[in-house]
């Protein structure tokens, strides 16, 4: 089990916006660290994994650098995950290939499918990317202690998680049509929107995310 000093580490695997969560990690005074590859990660209490681009590319990185495996081996030691917009979608089952819709296999700590907005809904379209702030309805578990229900948070994404068939505490908001913007489950956290964006409040949740023991 992993007992030890809270550390964080960043995985800088090309496909997230490191300078801004470093920003945000050095604002609220935590030791961290970004790795590239998972050399060293026995050494962190907490792991945080962003990401902005597609499914596909960011899931064959990970494992093409090692990470999917340490990933869950650091979940199995007692560490603590939270994935951002990208790095929440890669936490679940599936996600699906831009080009072919085809089914992609991600870490699996969720159930669910990563699809693109509007798939199902021909009739109330909106712009793509959902861009700008937007509302997160959260349950009041202790991750989001201090920051009040509803809150708004930055959002920049086109693809999204509908629904998980497992008994989760989930947050969920709309853009058109419902979609998971923030879940957890023991010592694993994702949300689609950017906290390290999202002013005061996202800094309270990531604060609140880097002080769980």
């Amino acid at each position: 089990m992993i007992n030890k000093k809270t550390k964080i580490c960043v995985i800088d695997y090309g496909f997230g916006n490191i300078a801004s969560i470093e920003n945000a990690l050095n604002y609220l005074k935590f030791d961290h660290s970004s790795l590239k590859t998972p050399n060293g990660l026995g050494n962190f209490s907490h792991l945080i994994l962003p990401g902005v681009g597609s499914f596909e590319a960011g899931i064959s990185k990970l494992k093409k650098l090692g990470w999917e495996l340490k990933i869950k081996d650091f979940i199995k030691n007692g560490g603590y995950l939270f994935g951002i917009c990208l790095g929440m979608q890669l936490l679940f089952k599936y996600g699906t290939n831009e080009k072919t819709d085809q089914l992609i296999e991600g870490l699996g700590f969720f159930d669910g499918k990563c699809k693109k907005f509007f798939q199902n809904n021909q009739t109330n379209k909106l712009p793509l990317p959902h861009v700008g702030f937007n509302e997160v309805n959260h349950n009041n578990t202790k991750i989001w202690d201090g920051i009040k229900n509803p809150s708004y948070f930055y959002f920049i994404h086109s693809y999204k998680v509908s629904s998980s068939e497992d008994s989760h505490n989930y947050a969920k908001t709309t853009y058109g049509e419902e979609f998971i913007s923030f879940i957890e489950k023991s010592k694993i956290f994702g949300s689609q929107f950017h906290p390290e964006k999202s002013h005061s409040v996202g800094l309270n949740l990531i604060q609140n995310f880097c002080n769980l023991q």
